[in-house]
């Protein structure tokens, strides 16, 4: 329920609370980052794999809209100035965190793994490409689509009761762009995903209650997934069905979320790494690089490497997000830089 409040604004009667299925999600698809940046870091940054894992990244930014489209109206209200002001804040800090991340990692790592580390002058040549198409070689580069997607929507909500008209539109105006430069075999990386981004916020219009009965149909579901690996098999990873199996898989974790509230002593650290996901994101690609650079002047053999380093991976980005939890609940100084950095 809504009420009406000055001109053109609505005000929620209620406050949205957390999503445990939907932190569940985000906390899988940190595991399944993990398992992503572990092949590429440790076996191989080619191979078939990868069409399979494609989905992880551009369901970062689904969810985001999702949860944008899905939970700001109810806690803030329809063209409410201090939702688009907080969207256009986060869009902001994510984009300056990317920077900073970057511009240190160039600095401290110029020689990293495979060129993914060009050097500070190498950083700056490829900003425009970077920051613009999003075509050049980044780390944390999903930080930039993310925080485009945050400013975006910051102008979107603004438009108060239209807005639920707004979204489809622009979503569709988005898609058509992708459409025409794939014809003409050109691509940008960074309005493909904000494209995505867009369709998690058009899907995220729908009530909650209305989306758990959406998915809460597991044969359907399974099969639908079933049936996109298949198609990936055979035609490889083309973008629209990339759009096709992230709702997919989005839709098939999110209903392990639903079904696995008795699994608590497995859920409950999922869901914790889904509340800090940005977080689990940044460290984990942090601990591989530190595995990356340690584990070799062990002299252990390949596989002993690639079992420490995978296990190690998932166990200290876990124990990380978890120090990081406690820590918050027992010091203000980190309580408040996390959230000037993260939240």
């Amino acid at each position: 329920m809504f009420l009406k409040k000055g001109r053109g604004m609505v005000a929620p009667v209620h406050n949205a609370d957390r999503n445990p299925a939907l932190d569940f999600t985000k906390g899988t698809l940190v595991l399944f980052m993990i398992l992503y940046h572990w092949i590429n870091y440790f076996v191989s940054t080619q191979g078939s794999v990868y069409a399979y894992l494609r989905f992880i990244t551009p369901s970062f930014i689904f969810i985001t809209g999702f949860v944008i489209a899905n939970v700001y109206p109810l806690k803030y209200g329809w063209g409410n100035p201090q939702a688009s002001e907080r969207l256009m804040r986060r869009g902001l800090k994510l984009l300056a965190l990317f920077t900073l991340l970057n511009i240190t990692a160039n600095v401290m790592f110029a020689s990293s793994y495979k060129g993914a580390m060009p050097g500070l002058d190498g950083f700056i040549q490829n900003a425009a490409s970077i920051y613009i198409s999003g075509n050049a070689i980044a780390s944390f580069g999903v930080l930039v689509p993310i925080s485009y997607l945050l400013v975006l929507s910051a102008g979107i909500i603004l438009v108060g009761p239209i807005y639920k008209y707004c979204v489809p539109l622009i979503c569709g105006v988005v898609f058509l762009c992708v459409a025409v430069l794939n014809l003409y075999d050109r691509s940008s990386v960074n309005l493909e995903m904000v494209a995505i981004g867009l369709l998690g916020m058009v899907l995220g219009l729908a009530p909650i209650e209305r989306i758990n009965r959406w998915v809460d149909q597991p044969v359907i579901v399974l099969s639908l997934n079933v049936g996109y690996i298949l198609v990936i098999t055979i035609w490889g990873g083309v973008y629209f069905l990339l759009v096709v199996g992230v709702c997919l898989s989005v839709m098939l974790i999110y209903l392990i979320g639903m079904k696995s509230v008795t699994w608590d002593r497995i859920q409950r650290p999922i869901i914790l790494l889904g509340k800090y996901s940005l977080f689990g994101y940044v460290a984990q690609i942090g601990l591989l690089q530190l595995l990356h650079r340690s584990l070799p002047h062990l002299n252990l053999g390949i596989r002993a490497v690639w079992i420490i380093s995978f296990v190690g991976a998932f166990i200290l980005t876990v124990m990380m997000v978890n120090m990081l939890h406690w820590t918050r609940k027992k010091s203000d100084p980190v309580d408040r830089l996390y959230k000037a950095t993260f939240a």
